[in-house]
């Protein structure tokens, strides 16, 4: 039985109406990797709910996205925060807390890495102009969204290192938020050559999050699918638990 990966997804406006969407490159590289994808519509952050959506799967996918209500980490907005779903925000969060609660392998994806220092007690740069020393490639032009941009090096012996089998990897980078303090028991397993960092990584259960998008770039760079394949492989073993 493939193991069944949850994967959030997002607003989009067409005219008066609202879609909930998610782009399929994700599902597509879940269903290569072995498991089986589950959209997750956002909804209230009523514990049961949650409880009751973390019950249908075995994994789940943080996607990439708008920016986080500033206030989720203690601040106001600034000039250069982006475009904010606070419904989304608040579904998240929570969710990420619940999973974390029942151990459930989670992978974050460039605003889910964001999502998942939030939730657990982090905070975050507004924009990487707030950070004097980073380097303006984090924010690749949407025509290159799925072209790497820069480089990143792997903290050895982390989980990240395990997977891919490497020590440096060049990125995709489509971001304009960074990370300012890393939650507590979260810890760094990649950074770009400014400093900023790129991966994180939690102990127990699988929890690994990047600021890259690896499903954009699972066609032209296969070894991507790692963390997609790894993702499942905990999820079959959650279930089988």
């Amino acid at each position: 039985m493939r193991p069944r990966i949850g994967i959030t997804s997002w607003h989009h406006r067409d005219d008066e109406e609202r879609w909930e969407t998610v782009l399929e490159s994700y599902s597509r590289a879940v269903l290569e990797a072995g498991g089986l994808s589950l959209i997750l519509p956002i909804a209230s952050a009523e514990p049961a709910l949650l409880d009751a959506y973390l019950e249908a799967i075995d994994g789940l996918i943080l996607t990439g996205g708008a920016d986080i209500h500033p206030s989720f980490y203690g601040q106001i907005v600034l000039e250069r925060c982006g475009e904010i779903d606070e419904e989304r925000d608040r579904f998240e969060m929570e969710l990420v807390r619940v999973a974390r609660s029942r151990d459930l392998p989670l992978l974050g994806i460039c605003r889910g890495l964001q999502v998942v220092n939030v939730a657990l007690g982090g905070s975050l740069y507004q924009d990487l102009s707030y950070r004097q020393e980073t380097d303006p490639a984090h924010q690749s032009p949407r025509e290159q969204r799925g072209e790497p941009a820069h480089g990143v090096a792997i903290v050895e012996g982390s989980r990240l290192a395990e997977i891919l089998g490497v020590r440096e990897l060049d990125v995709t980078s489509t971001h304009h938020q960074i990370i300012r303090d890393l939650a507590p028991n979260l810890t760094v397993n990649a950074a770009a050559p400014d400093g900023v960092i790129e991966g994180i990584e939690g102990a127990g259960c699988f929890l690994l999050a990047v600021h890259w998008h690896p499903e954009r770039m699972v066609a032209r760079h296969p070894e991507q699918l790692a963390l997609f394949r790894a993702l499942v492989e905990a999820a079959g073993k959650s279930h089988r638990h």
